[in-house]
């Protein structure tokens, strides 16, 4: 499943990212990297942003960020 699939107060942990280098490397910048546990706080109405927790950090993502997350419960 991706973190776009998740809903808000969700917690899972992150399976792999499928992105370009460049997007990957500013998520595993952040701490998004695989085997890490993430939980979803919040989205946007529209869902164009969303804010998760990742290892105690919070972090606002894109969208197509989000979407290149995939997770598992």
């Amino acid at each position: 499943m991706k973190l776009t699939d998740m809903k808000i107060g969700d917690e899972a942990i992150i399976k792999k990212i499928k992105a370009d280098d460049v997007i990957k490397a500013r998520l595993v910048s952040m701490g998004i990297a695989k085997g890490n546990k993430i939980k979803l706080l919040d989205h946007t109405l529209q869902k164009q942003t969303w804010e998760v927790d990742v290892e105690g950090t919070r972090v606002a993502l894109r969208k197509e960020e989000a979407q290149a997350i995939e997770v598992e419960q």
